[in-house]
């Protein structure tokens, strides 16, 4: 889970196919020994199916390309219809 609510990027409410989806991408976080980047993804769909995953990559722009392309994919949608309606972070 992604908490506190400071440490999200964007998080995203609409239907898929007629179902429910809540998306939250966390904000990109180095690890403590600096040996590279890691993002937490959160998809729920419905009240049924939810999947947490941590995508890592060396860079921060890396790793949130990457956790943006693992949401696109897993929902089977473009970065731009994600990001319509999508709630982004001040600080984003």
């Amino acid at each position: 889970m992604i908490t506190p609510a400071d440490d999200l990027l964007a998080t995203n409410e609409f239907l898929h196919d007629g179902v429910p989806v809540y998306v939250a991408i966390g904000r990109p976080q180095p690890y403590p020994d600096r040996t590279g980047w890691r993002c937490r993804v959160r998809v729920e769909c419905g009240t049924t199916r939810l999947e947490q995953s941590q995508v890592v990559a060396p860079t921060a722009p890396e790793v949130l390309r990457l956790a943006l392309e693992l949401v696109t994919t897993r929902l089977g949608m473009s970065e731009s219809e994600f990001f319509e309606g999508a709630t982004m972070s001040p600080a984003a």
